[in-house]
């Protein structure tokens, strides 16, 4: 049975009025609320939740900040979950905080699959609507350092990378954790030292559920280890918050070694090979998911380098209607349908701007630019597009078609439909950016110059 838990009046320790002192000092280290802010405070009815309600309050004149409260009733514990509605209710009228109150049914819409994730994304799907409707500058949420110690330990438990050994962060987007550096234990003696009521949730002590179990179980036994675990967790997280950010700047200094189209991600197989093999998978981690919105397996990014390191060209399926596929110089991610952001725009007058999928491209009379070219060309009919078929380049020695112009630079082919072409109404390529320029043998007096700022100049032929 859910209880009511009034703390009894107790002489406040030394060291307990420093409760709402560490919860401000992590606010003002990591920025969570600024003056002037309007906080959504996300109540359950728990002592975490109550807590942080109570000090928000406290804090509201020293922050200057307006503060609402919502709560969510996910209706899986029948009576109890609706006494914990009025329960918060009346808190809330006490505080004389305006309170927004949400529910629905978890279990029916979760269909018994999954109930505690489908729980959690009705909830913060509910708290983002209300924070949108008051306009909120922030959601607050009750998560303490003992929380950050048990998800570490249940990330770790099921197989993580960085991003779960550093657990849940103090701010993400505009979600915040004021509690984070304080422990459980600490929320208690707080909530008992002020005589704060609270309620249990029965379900907190069902162990079919894994954060239950190891909050009952494993930590205990590891604090016979260490008295002091959640303390020891909170500075490894932030240690491995330190090294996401510096791989993460890494990561996006080593991206741009390869190319990005609309659907694909291409990079020199001597660039990738040569980085370590941890920044390599990372960085195709980081080109997936740009390209996907999704993730991909440790197993996978192995499979991926083992593919990238052999000899011979080939291709290996992906998630979510992607491949990677290797070819003499190149590794490219890309859709296995893909077809590419075609265009065509006639040339007609100069000076002229143009934006294409591919880059900005500047048409000037006169001038110094990437390519030059006589003016007579645009009574020919002149065209930046993508290839079409047929196209052809000419040389010294005679003509080229375009394809096996590409075949001999070894263009990664997943590339050569987003590649943009000057090309004449006669089908002949004038100039590629960064990869040919016809010569022209007379000089002409009457000159147009382009200029380009674009990415597929940066391919290494």
């Amino acid at each position: 049975m859910v209880r009511l838990h009034p703390s009894p009046p107790n002489f406040l320790p030394s060291g307990i009025m420093k409760i709402e002192e560490k919860v401000l000092s992590t606010i003002k280290k990591f920025s969570l609320i600024a003056p002037n802010d309007t906080v959504l405070c996300a109540v359950s009815g728990g002592p975490d939740s109550v807590a942080l309600l109570h000090m928000l309050k406290n804090f509201s004149q020293t922050l200057n900040i307006k503060i609402y409260a919502a709560h969510f009733n996910h209706k899986l514990r029948g009576e109890e979950s609706d006494i914990d509605e009025i329960f918060v209710k009346n808190l809330c009228q006490k505080l004389s905080i305006p309170l927004i109150v949400g529910s629905t049914d978890v279990k029916r819409i979760s269909q018994g699959k999954n109930v505690e994730d489908t729980a959690r994304k009705e909830r913060y799907k509910f708290l983002q609507a209300t924070a949108n409707k008051l306009k909120a500058d922030k959601i607050a949420v009750g998560h303490t350092a003992s929380d950050l110690c048990e998800t570490i330990i249940f990330n770790l438990s099921k197989g993580t990378g960085i991003k779960g050994l550093r657990g849940f962060l103090p701010k993400r987007d505009n979600i915040v954790r004021p509690l984070f550096e304080i422990t459980r234990e600490e929320v208690e003696e707080y909530l008992k030292s002020n005589n704060i009521h609270f309620r249990i949730d029965s379900s907190n002590f069902d162990t079919k559920f894994s954060r239950n179990l190891i909050r009952l179980h494993v930590i205990p036994h590891l604090k016979r280890i260490n008295p002091s675990i959640e303390r020891t967790f909170l500075k490894e997280a932030e240690t491995f918050r330190e090294l996401e950010d510096f791989i993460e700047n890494e990561t996006e200094t080593a991206l741009k070694q390869g190319i990005f189209t609309e659907n694909s991600f291409s990079i020199d197989l001597k660039s990738l090979l040569s980085l370590h093999p941890f920044m390599a998978k990372t960085i195709l981690q980081k080109a997936f998911s740009k390209l996907s919105g999704e993730t991909l397996s440790a197993n996978k990014l192995s499979s991926i380098i083992k593919l990238a390191k052999r000899k011979k060209s080939g291709s290996l399926n992906l998630k979510n209607g992607f491949k990677v596929l290797k070819t003499q110089t190149h590794l490219i991610l890309c859709r296995k349908d893909d077809k590419k952001s075609s265009f065509e725009i006639e040339i007609k007058e100069i000076p002229a701007k143009i934006e294409t999928p591919s880059g900005t491209f500047e048409f000037l009379e006169g001038g110094k630019g990437d390519f030059e070219f006589p003016k007579s060309e645009i009574k020919k009919k002149l065209f930046l597009r993508t290839r079409k078929g047929g196209e052809w380049l000419s040389f010294p020695y005679g003509k080229k078609k375009l394809k096996k112009f590409f075949n001999e630079k070894k263009t990664p082919f997943n590339i050569r439909n987003a590649i943009p072409l000057l090309v004449t109404g006669e089908n002949e390529v004038i100039w590629i950016p960064g990869l040919y320029k016809k010569t022209y043998i007379k000089e002409s007096k009457k000159k147009i110059s382009v200029r380009y700022e674009g990415g597929i100049e940066n391919i290494d032929t």
